[in-house]
């Protein structure tokens, strides 16, 4: 429990709305209305596991996935790559993705929309993430100048 308390808030963030992300998929994100002509109209509910679906659920798993790593556990990743950067490149896509599959889908319901603030949180994780480690780096060029 300390080591969770002990995470930067943008982690906590990626943590805690990616899983809830990848769950609201299962929800109902469309509603649509079929008319069976004389036979009379019938409702057809859809989750959010369509192909773009899928995508935003592979990249929110990754996203925690790489968050977990990076900030719970020991394992050491390669220094060159900008992980960062990557996670918050990672977070955006996902949050445009969710973005367009609300705007193409027809009838979305407040799964989908609730689904679009679970992407921006984790967007938002990622930025803060991104922008801790930019803040050392900023401060050395400054106190350099």
């Amino acid at each position: 429990m300390d080591r969770i308390k002990a995470l930067p808030l943008g982690a906590k963030l990626v943590l805690a709305s990616g899983p809830l992300l990848f769950l609201n998929l299962s929800f109902t994100w469309q509603r649509i209305e079929v008319d069976f002509g004389p036979a009379g109209e019938a409702e057809r509910l859809l989750d959010g596991w369509d192909r773009p679906g899928l995508l935003v659920g592979l990249l929110t798993l990754a996203l925690v996935a790489l968050t977990g790593v990076r900030h719970l556990t020991e394992a050491e990743l390669p220094g060159r790559v900008p992980w960062d950067g990557a996670v918050l490149a990672l977070a955006g896509l996902v949050l445009a993705l969710t973005v367009a599959k609300n705007l193409s889908d027809a009838g979305s319901t407040l799964a989908s929309y609730v689904g679009i603030g679970l992407a921006a949180l984790v967007a938002a994780g990622a930025f803060l993430e991104w922008s801790r480690s930019r803040a050392p780096r900023a401060r050395a060029l400054s106190r350099g100048a």
